[in-house]
């Protein structure tokens, strides 16, 4: 295995706390190369750990958007990136994937605090998931190649791609640096310029990791990041003329606001990789029902629940709901609500105050519905002033409820029984999210049909989140068409040219 994967034995020993009391973010916008200050506004960026205030982040506007785009078009039009070999600037990625390795303790104590992500998953998912995907990229670099199509006679084809030119990047919160790995990285190896528009929750990690770019030498001009709100500045970025591609992960109403100002302005690609309500479904034939409510629990409360890939409804096979049920059930007890500064924890404090709110909403129209609490259900006081809740799960809740067909971004999963195939398939894909679906089965006549019938980007059989970054990542509906990781990135940043040459003196 990789060295990232030696971070998790390695930084237990940290005393993060002490290194918390310490930390001093710096919020400022990265663009032409360096930190900048911003005449306008600010706003408060507050830690979900324990409501203290980390930092005002400089409220970027259409100005800062547009001094940062016509950077990064002087790079296309006049710079060394676009123009410099597929080796070259792999070499530089690989050296920015050294220079987070070498920050990884910064970069993972500054996503625990702006996220509640608890710090071992700081450590372990997103500072591994970056690093391995800056490093992927970066090898693909010079791998990569054209197309020469025998067209006949004295004529020649040839295909061949090159880079939109100005890429505008939407970051989400729940994994800030690993998906930011997931596009940026294939978005400066083709050889675009990129601007950064990170989540108003997360954007010191997204800063500073960046920041670690331009120092390991990419072009100053090939990548800024503009802290703002979403709907100035990653709206300016959505109806920005000179920006070709754009790239939004987040929620379905923020990826329909992107493409909406798009359509209003120059017609940009959007790839939106949005919301999701992924099910997991168990036959009575699954082959271990301890190995299928491990991965459903992990599934549904990893990460706080804050995945559009999560399996919160479960629907489970008459004849054996009881038992996955109570094994399930055990499952939950093992996980460890806490200070997300403890190696130790395993569910951290909820990002936003919204989502808090709507676990507790969701789960009472839940009961009151007829649906009844197994477990959680209740706000958990792990550090004085946090967001936390417990991990919740519901039964018999109606296929109408919120836990059902929204998403609800938190610890909070539904489960119901039923009969047969038909059931399953109606209840699991009514919402019209198209992320996911896990299915458990001994049957693999049973896993074709569901996964063929299944209108969804990812189907897993007899696992959860199976992931390698050969393996495009993405929905359909509701949850988007975007995709992330592999080859099927690249055609979110690249253009595809045919030039026919024809031979001969006529």
């Amino acid at each position: 295995m990789d060295g990232a994967v030696e971070m998790v034995d390695t930084d237990s020993a940290i005393d993060w706390k002490a290194m918390a009391e310490k930390v001093t973010p710096d919020a400022r916008p990265l663009v032409h190369g360096q930190r900048i200050d911003v005449g306008g506004g600010t706003f408060d960026l507050l830690s979900p750990r324990d409501g203290s205030l980390l930092c005002a982040v400089p409220a970027c506007g259409e100005a800062e958007v547009n001094d940062a785009v016509a950077y990064a078009r002087a790079e296309q039009r006049l710079g060394d990136w676009p123009r410099r070999s597929p080796r070259g600037r792999g070499e530089v990625l690989a050296a920015w994937a050294d220079a987070i390795e070498a920050e990884r303790v910064e970069l993972a104590l500054l996503i625990s605090l702006e996220t509640g992500k608890p710090i071992r998953d700081a450590v372990g998912i997103d500072l591994r998931g970056v690093v391995r995907a800056v490093r992927w990229y970066a090898a693909l670099a010079d791998k990569l190649h054209g197309d020469h199509p025998d067209v006949g006679g004295d004529d020649v084809a040839l295909v061949s791609r090159e880079p939109v030119g100005v890429v505008g990047i939407l970051t989400p919160w729940n994994f800030p640096l690993a998906l930011l790995g997931y596009d940026v990285a294939p978005a400066l190896m083709l050889g675009n310029s990129v601007v950064v528009k990170p989540s108003e929750q997360a954007p010191l990690s997204v800063l500073r990791c960046c920041e670690l770019a331009v120092q390991a030498g990419l072009p100053r001009d090939a990548l800024s990041v503009v802290p703002g709100l979403g709907r100035v500045a990653g709206q300016a970025i959505g109806r920005h003329p000179d920006i070709d591609s754009v790239a939004v992960t987040g929620s379905s109403a923020t990826g329909r606001a992107v493409i909406r100002a798009s359509g209003e302005s120059n017609g940009k690609r959007v790839w939106p990789e949005l919301g999701g309500k992924s099910a997991a479904v168990v036959f009575k034939d699954v082959r271990d029902i301890g190995e299928a409510a491990r991965a459903v629990a992990w599934g549904a409360y990893f990460n706080q629940g804050e995945m559009c890939t999560g399996c919160s409804r479960l629907l489970v096979e008459r004849e054996v709901y009881a038992e996955f049920m109570d094994a399930l059930g055990t499952e939950i007890d093992k996980l460890r609500v806490g200070d997300p500064l403890d190696w130790e924890t395993s569910v951290g404090a909820l990002t936003t105050e919204h989502q808090l709110r709507d676990a507790q909403l969701a789960t009472e129209e839940a009961v009151a519905g007829g649906g009844r609490v197994l477990r959680g259900g209740e706000t958990v006081a792990a550090v004085a002033g946090g967001r936390y809740f417990a991990p919740t799960l519901l039964a018999d809740a109606p296929e109408s409820s919120r836990v059902f067909t929204e998403e609800v971004f938190a610890p909070v999963a539904a489960a119901r029984p039923f009969d047969d195939v038909d059931e399953a398939l109606r209840v699991a894909f009514s919402s019209g999210y198209g992320m996911g679906v896990s299915v458990w089965t001994s049957s693999m006549d049973t896993a074709f049909r569901v996964t063929r019938a299944v209108k969804a980007g990812i189907a897993w059989v007899n696992c959860f989140e199976g992931d390698d970054l050969t393996v495009p990542v993405g929905g359909v509906g509701r949850s988007g068409y975007g995709r992330t990781k592999g080859t099927a990135v690249l055609d979110k940043y690249s253009d595809v040219k045919t030039t026919w040459v024809r031979l001969g003196d006529r």
